[in-house]
């Protein structure tokens, strides 16, 4: 059966009617809902004992569930889509290993199904020093395990997706830039089987071979960069517009065995995902200028390690092209950081060989004004310079207006990647960003935002597109409904 199945998605992958690799992928609604969610990080799910650890983002698996159980009679008898529209598993925050000759037989036996025919000694000499610190990288079959890790973790959500296609509707995932793995064909056909095999015996006879053919492979698609849905709305992702989140280049390194990941990437893997382990939902704090200010607080000695090891070991090991892209536009933050501090250290210098060579030293209030002052001061010019020319964008209104006017025949664009759920209307032409499904900590309250949590966007087509304008929902999962977002726009 292994063999037949390797044999089935390959011949599936090889199709040139597979679309993947394409800038944009055309959908047909067929009069069907679409419902469209993003950014649902999966990580690496409840370990044996039923405990996450701190990597994980994703806590709504039962539900997500209930959702999809909501759309389904929403969608009544026609067949819907669900568009995961980018970062559906969080490859970055998927550090585990194989922790016994089980672990690693299960990963030989799965690449065998995907036609990957690897031995448990190279697998187990595959994995380097640094890989046991940080997780494995990107190679296809490490990828693999990854996402095996996550299916493994994650068992009702899978479950509940395959329970969808199984009922007729259709699951489409675009590439964000934590899940840039769905480039490989092997990860791809991987969800392919592990949907599958969640659907054998629900159906007298029904063996992984019979799901793939009959409800898998014609209803689960990938986008690799976006989608336009009956030629009238617009679909990506959004990390292509954010700086630290681009690839620069083509998707894979040279030699082909692993991917070309942003600076963003390299960050999270070498930086956040350890402060994560200690602190988790570090990487959900909004306003995210405030972390570090935060982890000095309350955990000064993590701080300290993050400015002083991890950050400069990230600066070492991102290739330099991303080094030259990301960093040369921060050459003006460290001046204005530098500097002040340099004064500030010169200027106590040069009162403590005036107290010692002389036996006086300037006024208390002048060396006091020189000691705090041009430290605040370091400050206030950072927090300009940064806000000016590297913060991380809050939100992608304005691509999203650029994507709009390029294309008036759009009646609606929609992102993801901020977490940020938000709406506007320009020239009849309708925004949204779906927002996310994890947690938020917002530092101005000290709580988790769950109201700006579990967003989607239902839409509706007709012969001439679009229905209604779109508008946000929020998945009330205490009771068991969608409700209008609330959406506040803050003045200029």
């Amino acid at each position: 059966m292994s063999a037949a199945v390797a044999r089935l998605l390959a011949e599936w992958e090889s199709d040139p009617a597979n679309t993947y690799g394409a800038e944009v992928v055309n959908l047909e609604s067929r009069g069907g809902a679409v419902f469209v969610a993003s950014d649902l990080h999966i990580g690496a799910g409840l370990s044996a004992d039923g405990v996450y650890d701190g990597l994980e983002n994703f806590l709504a698996d039962e539900a997500f569930g209930r959702f999809l159980e909501w759309a389904h009679r929403r969608a009544g008898d026609r067949s819907a889509i669900l568009v995961i529209n980018g970062d559906f598993i969080d490859f970055i925050r998927i550090v585990n290993l194989p922790a016994n000759d089980g672990d690693f037989e299960a990963w030989r036996d799965t690449l065998a199904k995907l036609g990957i025919q690897l031995s448990l000694e190279s697998l187990r000499a595959g994995i380097t020093r640094k890989e046991r610190e940080f997780g494995l990288k990107t190679n296809d079959y490490k990828s693999v395990y990854k996402l095996m890790t996550a299916v493994h973790g994650h068992r009702l959500l899978f479950a509940a997706l395959a329970v969808w296609i199984e009922r007729g509707h259709r699951l489409v995932i675009t590439k964000g830039n934590h899940d840039l793995e769905w480039y490989w064909p092997a990860v791809r056909n991987y969800l392919r089987l592990a949907l599958a095999e969640a659907l054998e015996g629900r159906e007298t006879g029904t063996d992984a071979g019979a799901a793939l053919t009959n409800h898998v492979l014609p209803r689960v698609q990938f986008a690799d960069n976006a989608l336009v849905v009956d030629g009238d709305v617009y679909i990506e992702h959004g990390h292509r517009y954010d700086r630290y989140t681009r690839v620069l280049g083509g998707p894979v390194l040279p030699g082909g065995a692993e991917l070309n990941i942003p600076f963003g990437s390299f960050f999270n893997r070498y930086v956040i995902n350890t402060v994560e382990l200690r602190y988790p939902y570090a990487d959900k704090v909004r306003p995210a200028e405030n972390l570090l200010a935060l982890m000095v607080r309350e955990h000064f000695f993590v701080a300290l390690k993050l400015l002083f090891f991890h950050i400069p070991f990230v600066v070492r090991i991102i290739p330099k092209r991303y080094y030259r892209y990301v960093f040369a536009r921060a050459l003006p933050m460290a001046a204005a950081l530098a500097l002040p501090v340099a004064l500030m250290v010169w200027n106590l210098r040069h009162s403590i060989v005036s107290l010692l060579t002389r036996g006086s030293s300037p006024s208390l209030a002048s060396t006091t004004g020189q000691d705090i002052g041009l430290p605040v001061l370091s400050y206030f010019l950072g927090r300009i310079v940064a806000y000016l020319q590297l913060e991380e964008p809050t939100d992608l209104d304005q691509p999203a207006r650029q994507v709009l006017a390029h294309q008036p025949r759009f009646r609606l664009a929609t992102f993801g990647h901020t977490h940020n759920p938000t709406q506007f209307t320009a020239q009849r032409q309708h925004y949204c960003n779906s927002g996310t499904w994890i947690p938020i900590v917002e530092t101005s309250t000290a709580e988790l935002r769950e109201d700006r949590t579990y967003t989607f966007l239902e839409l509706h087509f007709g012969p001439d597109g679009l229905i209604a304008e779109p508008f946000l929902q929020r998945w009330n999962d205490d009771a068991v409904r969608a409700d209008p977002l609330v959406v506040v726009r803050p003045g200029d």
